[in-house]
């Protein structure tokens, strides 16, 4: 036996979502990417910051390990000027260049920094002091710590999440 006319019409069974279900739903993605937008653009300085630090603590063991291997001094200085923010470049003591890293990107600057870094043949650094690169956010909004490189009296390299002290 079949069920009776009117029973029938009122099982309708849902195919798919409404235009009200949808929207409501397109409202809370809205929403929700809004109230994201502002720590993913931090999180995207502070990687790039951590990510300078990085380069340079490479460049750094590049240098160091390249002063050894040669008995000479090897440099490291900025790319363009007294400006560690628009990249850097390892030269040899004849001038040439060994290796050569590109600006680091928007929104990092470079607060903290020698004019040069100079490793002897022992690796050690030339005149047996310590070296700092503070790397911080160029719009300084809270919440994104900046990187500090150090060079310690032995001539190793060391990253940091603080500013440098």
């Amino acid at each position: 036996m079949s069920a009776p006319r009117a029973l029938r019409s009122s099982r309708r069974t849902s195919c798919g979502v409404t235009v009200v279900e949808l929207l409501i739903v397109l409202l809370i993605v809205a929403v929700l990417s809004v109230a994201a937008g502002p720590s993913l653009a931090s999180a995207l300085v502070a990687q790039r910051l951590r990510a300078a630090g990085t380069d340079l603590v490479s460049a750094l063991l590049l240098a160091r390990s390249e002063a050894i291997k040669r008995n000479a001094n090897v440099t490291i200085r900025p790319a363009a000027g007294d400006n560690w923010a628009t990249g850097w470049v390892t030269t040899l003591a004849d001038g040439q260049a060994i290796d050569q890293r590109a600006a680091p990107g928007s929104r990092v600057r470079v607060s903290v920094s020698p004019a040069a870094i100079v490793f002897t043949p022992s690796g050690r650094l030339d005149g047996g002091g310590r070296a700092r690169v503070e790397f911080v956010d160029a719009e300084r909004q809270p919440g994104i710590a900046p990187r500090c490189v150090t060079v310690d009296t032995a001539g190793l390299p060391r990253l940091d999440a603080q500013a440098c002290s």
